[in-house]
């Protein structure tokens, strides 16, 4: 009896379980980041947070790591491309004319994933993969510029002395410490992130959909000043949720 109950288990274990075979993964992912900004942060930009969308273009490949369970290490290398715009404070109105100071972000960076992966065997076509892991980011580009938004047309500007590029603002990028970006190295933001992720991906034959969320270890920006009878920690942290389309081959 005993031999049959172990045996209906394995079967069972083994109906319930995918292979284990290396696989690769082609995918765009969508993308949502919202940048958490410290109290002094949010003081010093004059907002409550920052956030950015964007797409992805990612290549993915599955290591088997066990001959009897479905169980895998991920890795590979994401593209991401990241854009987005906050209001800065309050919408400045005369009569009919409105200015509204609005800030403006960019980010481009490349990701090396490392997740561990345990797929599911749902039916013949579906299987689902729950995964955790780590992620190294190498952030490209990041920079902002303040800009203003108004209703005051083109004409009515050049009538007070003004021309439309005068309110679009200069790009700063927040990994130079000159003059006319940060100014100090004390301000400069990390280029380099380290952080983790957890979520769940769906496969139909070799389509696969994927629902991530992660945040940072290493934050992308963190200084602490001090000075006689003063310490302030300013701090800009991210998280991301991600969705992704791939095809798996």
């Amino acid at each position: 009896m005993k031999k049959m109950i172990l045996a209906a288990a394995v079967v069972a274990a083994g109906a319930f379980c995918a292979n284990a075979e290396d696989y690769n993964r082609g995918a765009i992912t969508y993308d949502h980041t919202s940048l958490g900004l410290n109290k002094n942060m949010k003081d010093a930009f004059d907002v409550d947070g920052l956030s950015t969308n964007g797409i992805g273009l990612n290549y993915v490949h599955g290591f088997g790591i066990s001959k009897s369970l479905p169980m895998f290490i991920e890795t590979g290398l994401n593209l991401n491309f990241n854009f987005g715009s906050e209001n800065v404070g309050k919408k400045y109105t005369v009569g009919d004319y409105w200015l509204q100071d609005k800030m403006v972000m960019q980010n481009i960076n490349m990701q090396i994933p490392v997740n561990f992966v345990y797929k599911f065997t749902l039916t013949d076509d579906i299987t689902l993969s729950p995964y955790i892991g780590l992620n190294f980011k190498l952030n490209l580009v990041n920079k902002y510029k303040e800009k203003v938004d108004t209703n005051i047309s083109d004409s009515d500007l050049e009538d007070m002395g003004y021309d439309k590029k005068d309110l679009e603002g200069e790009w700063i990028n927040t990994f130079s410490d000159t003059n006319e970006n940060m100014g100090s190295k004390d301000w400069t933001w990390n280029r380099f992130q380290m952080g983790w992720q957890i979520g769940v991906g769906v496969n139909y034959k070799p389509f696969y959909l994927g629902l991530q969320y992660g945040t940072d270890f290493i934050p992308a920006y963190k200084h602490e000043f001090k000075e006689e009878n003063y310490k302030e920690t300013y701090k800009v942290s991210t998280g991301t949720f991600r969705l992704t389309l791939g095809y798996n081959f």
